[in-house]
């Protein structure tokens, strides 16, 4: 569980910080990101920069500057793939929140033990996400 949450840090301060290139240094590809909406299928890193990019974006749009997550479950699938579900907090620049969603992410371990995430399910219960990402994915 350590390493997870190692992970899901990382990646949040990446996020918080709005670094486009090193953000698909945790993706996988393909990456599938899928919300009630949508699904996208990433095969290249362009296409999963553009991803990253529109993500940023629409939620600085939006207001948010801050993300923060909270690993809610994770469990085994198998030796080398580990499901994990996480609860974003996102905050506007003065900590704020704003609004949480829950997202859901497949990862597997690479050869050299790191995480690359290859599925995110976005689990959007007030739609708030996906009234924001509206005019970036859609």
């Amino acid at each position: 569980m350590e390493k997870i949450e190692k992970f899901f840090e990382n990646y949040s301060e990446t996020l918080n910080q709005g670094l486009i290139s090193e953000m698909g240094k945790f993706s996988g590809k393909p990456l599938v990101i899928v919300t009630d909406e949508s699904k996208k299928i990433c095969h290249s890193q362009k296409d999963i920069d553009e991803i990253n990019l529109d993500l940023i974006n629409g939620l600085k749009a939006g207001g948010i500057a801050k993300y923060t997550p909270k690993i809610i479950q994770s469990m085994r699938l198998s030796e080398s793939v580990i499901f994990v579900k996480v609860r974003w907090t996102l905050c506007d620049q003065n900590g704020k929140d704003v609004f949480s969603c829950y997202c859901s992410y497949t990862l597997e371990l690479d050869e050299v033990n790191l995480f690359k995430i290859l599925v995110i399910v976005i689990d959007d219960e007030d739609k708030q996400f996906n009234q924001m990402m509206k005019r970036h994915w859609n």
